[in-house]
């Protein structure tokens, strides 16, 4: 006799037509298999079994609503009607709504599994949804008849090749006959972190499905659920050989010296210094050399907006507008607040396939780190997007803030440092004059490299990277200089 897997594997594939739920489920769905939803109150389950409803009439597919609530079919498709993926010319026509409470009430299970049978060999749909599945719970008399119902609603779904979606709350730790029984267990949950929410999908169980394990972000818009599979849990495709011989430098001579001609394209860079020391202008130079070589890039930042940002740039002479206002630069400013790394990374990672753009500047992965929600992760996460930015060809800069006075060396920063391929270190140096901005390339990887400390020169007129003066290195050790100094080398 053929297993019910096998019998699930032969059988097509069903597009639920969520975004990211095909991918975090393996695939899609099995036609003919039978699916248990569960969520707390709020959780979205109606909107998700109707998204994936009226996607499938869009594909000239008829789809049974059958519903187990007191409450009239007027109320839910109001509800409904507010979201864009409603079409109300499809209901009564190929999105079919029926009432199974009265059924259910006066028959209990076996009138409910007649109804159902009647109406899939009337109606002949490809989907059903049974939303209010509580009911039937509360309505079997025991696990042995809920389990026996359940069996056979299994068997009569797949004999009638009607994929069936099961709405139920959630059950927490506490098992249910269904669980066993049926061929995929969706939860919707949320996950919370002091007075922050959010919205979590995990799938417990799909049969012929290599589905993404652990939780996934999601959100409910106007247009539905959108998810984001977790971006570690991808599977990445190994990036291409490193190109060595093309580089991509800042547009500054002395600086690009330092690096042997720039970074390698693919690679992923960190720079890292106190606020203030220029990480971001360097940033800005990185782009504006990629928008006068005619390549399309992308800045994503957290704490300055984009007008701010270009007036910035401006005041140095790095012109940016001209390649904002033609699409050559595209600016993605993400407040620092609550931030949801899966979507963040997701519309990134769009930005760049849509605009095959070839070089990224991070602004601020600090901000990104402290204001997402589940921070344990971020290492596991930064790894993963590093990883699928390297496969898309893209050069990134990522720009790490540390303690003014703290040693670098033991900074937090430095784990983030150690997953990229290059390392440029920003420090103060203090003279009785004034503050130097010093500049160091501390790794660089597949590259011969100028090692050596110098200053960095931040005018009016733009960027430029000088000679180290005497005692810098002492004073940069924690050693201090003498006092009265006042010479410096601009050689």
């Amino acid at each position: 006799m053929t297993s019910r897997a096998s019998q699930a594997s032969s059988r097509s594939n069903v597009e639920t037509g969520v975004p990211g739920l095909d991918a975090i489920l393996g695939g899609g769905l099995v036609s003919g298999a039978l699916y248990l939803i569960e969520g707390m109150a709020g959780a979205g389950k109606t909107i998700l079994s109707s998204q994936i409803g009226f996607h499938r009439v869009r594909q000239g597919e008829k789809v049974l609503y059958l519903t187990l609530i007191a409450e009239s079919h007027d109320k839910l498709l109001g509800h409904l009607s507010a979201m864009s993926f409603f079409d109300e010319t499809a209901v009564a026509e190929q999105m079919l709504f029926v009432s199974g409470y009265h059924e259910l009430m006066q028959s209990g299970l076996d009138g409910f599994l007649k109804l159902i049978a009647a109406s899939l060999h009337r109606q002949r749909p490809s989907l059903m949804i049974i939303d209010g599945f509580r009911s039937a719970r509360e309505f079997s008399e025991t696990d042995l008849s809920l389990s026996k119902f359940i069996h056979e609603l299994n068997a009569l779904v797949a004999a009638m090749n009607c994929t069936t979606l099961l709405l139920a709350p959630l059950s927490g730790n506490e098992p249910h006959p269904e669980h066993t029984l049926v061929d995929g267990l969706i939860e919707l949950n949320r996950y919370s972190d002091g007075m922050r929410r959010a919205r979590e999908v995990e799938v417990h169980k799909m049969r012929a499905r290599d589905h993404l394990l652990g939780k996934h972000f999601f959100r409910i818009t106007e247009n539905g659920h959108v998810m984001f599979p977790r971006l570690e849990a991808l599977s990445a495709a190994a990036p291409g050989p490193a190109e060595l011989h093309t580089r991509l430098g800042f547009g500054v001579p002395r600086l690009d010296e330092l690096t042997g001609g720039g970074f390698s394209k693919g690679s992923t860079t960190t720079l890292m210094g106190p606020s203030g020391v220029g990480k971001t202008l360097l940033g800005l130079q990185f782009l504006s050399a990629g928008v006068e070589r005619g390549e399309k890039c992308v800045y994503l930042g957290f704490y300055e907006s984009p007008q701010r940002l270009l007036g910035k740039a401006a005041s140095v002479s790095i012109p940016l507008q001209a390649a904002v206002d033609d699409g050559r630069l595209t600016i993605q400013w993400q407040p620092a607040v609550e931030l949801a790394n899966d979507e963040l990374a997701a519309t990134t990672l769009d930005i760049i396939r849509r605009t095959r753009a070839t070089r990224l500047v991070i602004d601020g992965i600090e901000g990104f780190r402290e204001s997402a929600m589940r921070t344990g992760r971020f290492g596991l996460f930064l790894n993963a997007f590093t990883h699928h930015l390297r496969e898309a060809g893209v050069t990134t800069l990522l720009t790490e803030e540390v303690p003014l006075y703290a040693d670098p060396i033991h900074a937090r920063g430095m784990r983030i440092s150690a997953m990229t391929e290059n390392l440029i270190l920003l420090r103060y140096a203090e003279t009785d004059k004034r503050l130097h901005r010093m500049l160091s390339v501390v790794k660089q990887r597949e590259s011969a490299h100028d090692s050596s400390l110098r200053e960095l020169v931040i005018t009016p007129e733009g960027l430029d990277i000088i000679a180290s003066f005497p005692g810098a290195a002492a004073l940069l050790a924690g050693r201090g200089l003498a006092a009265g100094f006042t010479g410096r080398s601009d050689t």
